[in-house]
């Protein structure tokens, strides 16, 4: 299943010997941080083993795929739209995978969207473009209490009722714990159809379980070939010695730029039709499981951002190359594109004659290859990843690598991935402001705070 995968990943521009800025990894550096990689790896399998961390299990769902595609084809026969309520790790997965094969209608399936934000002048119109006789509607939440997706659940629901009378029922599907919390208590008390989530995968890594397979099947991608791609790279973490290791190199090179000659920014950049939203799942998975405190409460991780190449060369590059030497970066592109057009030979002024007659990507991969020369030349280090196709495979392959690199550089780091205090601490707060019982004092000394804090505010209002 895995023939025909081909990735590149290239480190040469992190070495010392080619970077002259003395940003570069020496060879003994290098050599402690795969030492460190190797460590890490093995205690995030030693987690793996105890069954606490279960992403490295979704690739083997053999059978539990094969059921969601067999549900997927009779949702595909039934609706022509299927809707995705959810947020962050509930909707980037699903969303980078789509972008990463084509897009919207690249596969024969049902017309996906998903709906991750609550922000009403986008929520209501979003909704007034689906047909709600025809539209299947995924809920995600594993523990059925984000307060987003069940505001945006509540809103569906009325539009299902309104559209469908009694059969309202029949449209609506719950993706949760298998066990327990509020979806999966709906779902028993109502006889909604369900899907579950393994309790030991946390959002940013399960867009391999039913999170993801089940809306991207109904779509018509290959959930099948997707955790093919994701099996085969499993095995070359698992194989492959530590120099010759995707993984264990990549995570030696990023714990070192976090840790020993810390840059707090890892930037993206990205070349290719629907890499970006590739850009915007690893954003979460990096910035959610990396930023932390250790035990001892020092703070470690890196600010992930991403930039579109070649537009984003027109703008952040002049920052990435002149200002501040505090970033690292990785450029990411497809080794081969659909599209295959020319420019015209005629038309242009004598200095931009270069252009005429070639293909496009020509200047394409020029500006690519250009761009890395400019941050080199300036002393950025740089890691070069190609991806072979933008397919099922090499996508699932993809997630499933940034996951084990994501594990590794936590446990070199001295810090829990899975978790996510912070953004718990926020969802707390929100709960109280929108008056939950159980929160009323939360509330009353989060608005006394508030109250007291020194005023800065300026408002201005006119006519015009």
């Amino acid at each position: 299943m895995g023939k025909g995968l081909d990735f590149r990943f290239d480190f040469s521009l992190v070495r010392e010997s080619n970077l002259r800025s003395g940003e570069g990894m020496t060879a003994g550096q290098l050599g402690r941080a795969l030492r460190r990689a190797e460590k890490g790896a093995l205690a995030a399998a030693r987690r793996h083993a105890s069954g606490e961390i279960g992403f490295p299990d979704l690739p083997f769902m053999v059978k539990e795929v094969r059921r969601i595609s067999r549900d997927a084809a009779k949702l595909r026969r039934r609706f022509t739209h299927m809707l995705v309520l959810g947020i962050g790790g509930s909707a980037l997965g699903t969303k980078a995978v789509l972008e990463g094969v084509g897009g919207p209608g690249a596969r024969k399936g049902l017309a996906l969207t998903v709906a991750d934000n609550v922000d009403p002048d986008g929520f209501f119109p979003l909704l007034r473009t689906h047909p709600m006789k025809s539209t299947a509607v995924v809920a995600i939440s594993k523990s059925g209490g984000t307060a987003e997706t069940n505001a945006q659940l509540s809103i569906a629901i009325d539009a299902l009722k309104k559209a469908n009378g009694r059969k309202w029922k029949d449209h609506l599907i719950l993706v949760t714990d298998p066990e327990k919390g509020i979806f999966r208590r709906m779902a028993r008390e109502e006889s909604f159809r369900s899907f579950p989530v393994p309790p030991n995968v946390g959002g940013r890594f399960s867009v391999l379980s039913p999170v993801g397979l089940l809306p991207l099947a109904a779509a018509g991608v290959s959930t099948e070939r997707l955790l093919a791609g994701a099996r085969w790279m499993e095995t070359a973490f698992r194989k492959r010695k530590p120099e010759e290791n995707p993984v264990l190199f990549s995570a030696a090179v990023y714990s070192h730029y976090m840790l020993v000659n810390p840059k707090p920014v890892h930037v993206w950049l990205t070349y290719g039709q629907g890499l970006e939203r590739m850009a915007e799942w690893w954003q979460q998975l990096w910035a959610e499981s990396l930023g932390k405190k250790r035990p001892d409460g020092t703070p470690v991780g890196q600010t992930p951002a991403r930039a579109v190449g070649v537009t984003d060369q027109h703008s952040q590059v002049q920052l990435y190359q002149d200002g501040p030497p505090d970033k690292v970066f990785t450029f990411i592109k497809w080794m081969k594109g659909s599209e295959r057009g020319d420019v015209p030979r005629a038309g242009f002024a004598p200095e931009m004659a270069m252009l005429g007659g070639r293909p496009l990507r020509d200047l394409f991969d020029a500006e690519f290859d250009g761009t890395i020369g400019a941050l080199w030349n300036a002393g950025r280090p740089i890691v070069r990843i190609e991806i072979g196709a933008g397919d099922e495979a090499h996508l699932g392959a993809f997630l499933h690598f940034w996951e084990w690199v994501t594990a590794v550089v936590g446990e070199i780091a001295g810090i829990d991935a899975f978790d996510q205090p912070g953004v718990e601490e926020g969802k707390r707060i929100t709960r109280a402001l929108m008056g939950e019982k159980e929160s009323s004092v939360r509330r009353e000394q989060f608005l006394r705070a508030m109250k007291g804090r020194a005023s800065a505010e300026i408002r201005i209002r006119g006519d015009v």
